[in-house]
């Protein structure tokens, strides 16, 4: 959180890339990487994305970043 300068405003951009099997399957992984940036477990980069046999289907780009806001 930016609480310094409340003329400064947080923001993420986030670039996902996927491949797997079935939409049920995308909406399973989305769900979870929603859930973990909501519970602040990702930081800044790259991260694998995985389905619970282990095997990588993607992964996920976060950047944080503070922009002066108006």
């Amino acid at each position: 959180m930016y609480e310094e300068d409340p003329s400064m405003e947080e923001r993420v951009k986030c670039d996902i890339e996927i491949d797997c099997a079935n939409g049920a399957a995308l909406a399973w992984l989305l769900r979870q990487v929603a859930d973990q940036v909501e519970s602040e477990e990702l930081n800044d980069g790259h991260h694998d994305l995985t389905v619970p046999n282990g095997d990588k289907v993607g992964e996920v780009y976060l950047d944080y970043y503070v922009i002066k806001s108006d």
